[in-house]
């Protein structure tokens, strides 16, 4: 099977005119230097021998961090340029920049056009003009409709980035945005919760006692909410959490937030947890108190949970003691067990659970 190879170019903070309440780029990034053309094509050319596999895999060059879009033209036009002469020679297939939804403009897009980049990804966060204002973006949820239409009508891919848990922002608000966001149908989306980290104005405010983040287990559950709302509407999720960096995982630049290196699979966890919910309430017999349920063996430690955490979740709730256990064959996303109370085999695919479930906020 094919598969996308990402090679990352790092911009450094150079064309972001605001400093967000909640960045200090260089310790997300790291301290990265500013990028010359001939290190594009040197890190293209080193990445190429080191990749094996299939020939049918798509290599993408990546600039991320900064905001692409926003820095000085010329220096834009220079790595652009070289992209699209490592493009042209077959080295990478594709381009991808990340920049602001307020640095879209019919010269920008003809720009992204002319040196072939395939992708933009937005950083969008929230949808919320509260939200938005406290976290002092300085775009409104209009420039980002206005960015995602006009680069569609360019023919361009667009990824929209969110940050659930910003300063004002709440699990219904975050519902709304994602709601929003569907509506203008990007091609995939990231979800990075929000996180305090040093040397941030938001640790300034998280220090005063301005602003309280959300628990990891708030997180999980919103995470998992957005993961059903984007699925149902088939729109991939394509990154959940913040990269598992060393000083995020020792904890030497994080201050406070819902920070975990696992926090994707926690969540898919979750959603699995919802879809047993659903599937036991297919049982109508209160006598039943053992059940044996059956998953893809490789999505068996995400159904059980952390530390079993949905089985004892299910135990709790509804008395049932529950064993998940594998099944060769069934394909990704099903659950099914043998109800004897109706003598039959009871399945529950992802897409019918999806088709099904609905959110209330």
């Amino acid at each position: 099977m094919s598969r996308k190879i990402i090679i990352p170019i790092f911009i450094p903070h150079l064309g972001c005119p605001h400093t967000c309440v909640f960045c200090n780029q260089k310790k997300i990034a790291g301290n990265f230097n500013k990028p010359t053309p001939q290190k594009v094509t040197d890190t293209v050319l080193a990445y190429r021998k080191t990749i094996k596999g299939k020939s049918d895999n798509t290599i993408e060059l990546a600039f991320y961090g900064g905001s692409f879009t926003a820095i000085e033209e010329e220096f834009q036009k220079q790595l652009l340029q070289t992209a699209l002469k490592l493009k042209e020679s077959k080295l990478i297939d594709e381009i991808r920049i990340s920049t602001r939804p307020d640095y879209i403009s019919p010269e920008v897009i003809n720009r992204l056009v002319t040196y072939q980049v395939n992708t933009v990804e937005l950083g969008v966060q929230s949808l919320d003009p509260q939200v938005l204002a406290i976290s002092e973006r300085g775009h409104s949820p209009s420039s980002v409709e206005k960015a995602v239409i006009a680069l569609k009508e360019a023919k361009r891919k667009v990824g929209i980035q969110l940050m659930p848990g910003l300063p004002l922002d709440t699990r219904e608000k975050t519902l709304v945005t994602a709601q929003k966001v569907i509506r203008l149908k990007p091609d995939f989306v990231r979800i990075y919760p929000t996180v305090v980290i040093k040397q941030t104005k938001l640790a300034e405010m998280y220090q005063k006692g301005e602003f309280q983040p959300w628990s990891l287990e708030e997180a999980i559950e919103v995470g998992a909410l957005l993961y059903i709302l984007f699925s149902q509407a088939r729109i991939p999720i394509i990154r959940l959490g913040l990269q598992a960096t060393e000083n995020l995982c020792e904890g030497k630049d994080l201050v406070a937030g819902p920070y975990h290196p696992a926090y994707g699979e926690l969540v898919k966890s979750r959603v699995f947890r919802k879809q047993l919910k659903y599937l036991i309430g297919a049982i109508k017999d209160s006598s039943i108190k053992n059940l044996k349920i059956y998953t893809n063996p490789r999505e068996i430690s995400q159904v059980k949970g952390q530390h079993k955490s949905n089985v004892k979740y299910i135990q709790d709730k509804y008395g049932i003691a529950l064993e998940i256990s594998p099944l060769a064959n069934l394909p990704p996303g099903h659950l099914t067990f043998f109800n004897p109370s109706t003598n039959s085999w009871v399945v529950l695919s992802r897409r019918e659970f999806l088709d099904k479930y609905r959110i209330n906020h």
